[in-house]
């Protein structure tokens, strides 16, 4: 077996390499120095850390006391982030702020927050309680911060500028993979992994535009908030298995299925839990970890199966880079959770885009093969169902169709026979005789192929399937055929048109089956070819040499050019005795002036 030319794969492996190197060092160069400038802005605004003295009052309960902090107007704004949690602020033992958890809510949360509190000047002191709503997940304590109210504000959105950024790419180019996958899924055949990429390119960056601190400062409702961002991580297993799955061409045939209705199942679980009050969404967070590990899992079983049965492609060896940058990014986002931090991996987030941006740019290009392995094989089919000649379908068509044809009441069949075919090609050559046949496909297409299927099953015979005899007038549409076939002859100079035609109705008592059927037809089209053939050729399409080649005018003239044969009227071609030249060319002249006007 002839091995694939590989260096097209490896030209374009090493550019995907150069491209993403370059963007990596872009991005996290850009998100440093953007950290840095941020940094020396917030000293020019004044925005500063203030310590806190935690007091430990209870295992969900957490009191910080700020004190020996001059506030004034410029300085005048207390800015923290709760996570799920209740928040009580009171200023020198008044109470000054409140967040509770709402009554009517389904979840039994306060969502993530950025608690922004306007304290008056000449405050000495400030106690800021915290509650916990999940018993069992532990909160690291916040950090305030004293600054003015707008810059903080300002200074928040662009701390997390980038990972918003990095998230609305994954959104765009998710949403553009899906519009891709949908236009050229009507083209032709492609796989399914542009598709499920798409799903989860775009499920995956709406989590990261959710977890950032610029989603939290914009939402207006930070439980419907927190419930959708909980909806995207439970939804992110499955479009990645059933990716990897398609993209990497698993052999295996329940591993994959087993894990997606395991997921789906963990969803129902899950949301069952929640409606019913049982368990808190963030308390099942445990479970929606368990099966994105599984779909890790699940991943690194399919790049090891394919290594030990040694089926290595450049898809594969793109596979290993991801899920090294993969693992990475996942296990750092779970024990920033567990650990309660608030922080953002960047490094995490740009390898993540970059490792999907190659996904992206390999898919297409897997799916731009397929498209052009989809049209060779749309023509391949083509040429073994169409004939060539005149765009009809052939013979195999015929039978695959009949052969597929269970329903027989009402079923009508037309025959159609070329007539003298064989007398054009041996008189005029192959080319005449192909005008012929394309000619006479053109004028039965045109009549008949508003009704059915017009099959060529032989060198000059055609034929016609309907499926239902009530929904045409077989005597209008042979009327058509014969008008149809008078306009062609009275224009055509060279080619004299006869199709004899005939039809049988499918009939339970007299015919077995299609067999049947169409030995009737054939035995009512031959009845007609003969009724055609008596049909005289037109004397004006033959040049009057031809005529003395008829026994009525005795031995052929010297020095006549060979003709093919016209058929004259029957009652001149009677025995006469002999004439003389001057005879016979007077008996031609008026047997063509008569010939004519009879025409006429």
């Amino acid at each position: 077996m002839k091995k694939p030319d590989l260096t097209k794969y490896k030209t374009t492996s090493t550019l995907y390499l150069l491209i993403l190197i370059i963007a990596a060092v872009a991005l996290i160069f850009g998100w440093r120095c953007t950290s840095s400038s941020l940094s020396n802005r917030s000293a020019d605004l004044h925005i500063r850390t203030l310590p806190s003295r935690c007091v430990k009052v209870s295992k969900t309960t957490t009191v910080y006391r700020i004190s020996d902090v001059r506030w004034t107007k410029k300085a005048s704004t207390l800015m923290f982030y709760s996570q799920h949690q209740t928040v009580v602020v009171e200023v020198d033992g008044k109470l000054l702020y409140t967040r509770s958890l709402k009554t009517d809510s389904i979840l039994h949360t306060t969502g993530r927050n950025c608690e922004m509190v306007s304290v008056p000047e000449n405050t000495r002191s400030i106690l800021v309680t915290l509650t916990n709503c999940n018993l069992d997940k532990q909160v690291s304590d916040p950090v305030f911060y004293q600054g003015d109210g707008v810059h903080m504000f300002r200074h928040e959105l662009l701390k997390a500028g980038i990972p918003m950024l990095l998230g609305i790419m994954n959104v765009v180019l998710g949403i553009l993979m899906l519009i891709y996958w949908l236009f050229v899924h009507h083209w032709a055949y492609v796989s399914k992994s542009m598709l499920y990429l798409g799903i989860l390119t775009t499920d995956l960056g709406a989590w990261f535009c959710l977890e950032t601190s610029s989603s939290i400062l914009l939402s207006q409702n930070p439980v419907f908030h927190s419930y959708v961002t909980r909806m995207l991580l439970l939804l992110l297993p499955i479009p990645f298995m059933m990716f990897v799955r398609h993209y990497l061409k698993a052999r295996d045939r329940y591993l994959c299925r087993i894990f997606v209705w395991l997921d789906v199942a963990e969803i129902a679980v899950v949301l069952f839990l929640q409606l019913m009050d049982i368990r808190d969404l963030t308390q099942t967070l445990w479970m929606t970890h368990v099966m994105i590990g599984l779909a890790v899992l699940y991943f690194i079983y399919t790049i090891c199966n394919k290594f030990y049965h040694h089926t290595t492609t450049h898809a594969l060896w793109i596979c290993t880079i991801g899920i090294i940058i993969l693992i990475g990014a996942l296990f750092s986002d779970m024990y920033n959770y567990y650990q309660g931090s608030q922080d953002i991996e960047i490094v995490g987030r740009i390898a993540m885009l970059l490792f999907i941006v190659t996904l992206a740019c390999d898919t297409a290009f897997v799916s731009l093969k397929e498209i052009d392995t989809g049209r060779r094989a749309a023509l391949y089919r083509e040429l073994a169902e169409k004939d060539l000649l005149t765009g009809c379908y052939n013979r195999n068509a015929y039978h695959e169709d009949t052969s597929r044809c269970k329903k027989l009441t009402n079923l009508l069949l037309f025959v159609f026979d070329l007539n003298n075919l064989k007398y054009y090609n041996d008189k005029f050559g192959h080319d005449c005789g192909d005008q012929y046949i394309t000619d006479a496909a053109h004028i039965l297409r045109k009549i008949f192929s508003r009704h059915g299927k017009l099959y060529r099953i032989g060198g000059d015979e055609f034929c016609v399937l309907i499926d239902d005899h009530n929904t045409c007038d077989i005597s209008h549409l042979i009327s058509c055929l014969r008008k149809e076939e008078a306009v062609y002859n009275a224009s055509s100079r060279n080619i004299h048109l006869q199709i004899a035609c005939g039809y049988a109705v499918f009939d339970s008592r007299t015919d077995a089956d299609l067999d049947a059927l169409q030995k009737r037809a054939d035995q009512n089209m031959y009845e007609n070819k003969k009724t055609v053939k008596n049909i005289f050729l037109p004397l004006r399409l033959k040049p009057a040499a031809v005529f003395l080649r008829h026994p009525f005018f005795g031995a052929s003239l010297p020095h006549t050019t060979a003709r093919p044969q016209a058929k004259v009227h029957p009652q001149d071609c009677a025995h006469r005795p002999a004439l003389t030249h001057r005879h016979r060319w007077k008996q031609l002249r008026y047997t063509v002036c008569h010939s004519v006007h009879s025409e006429r």
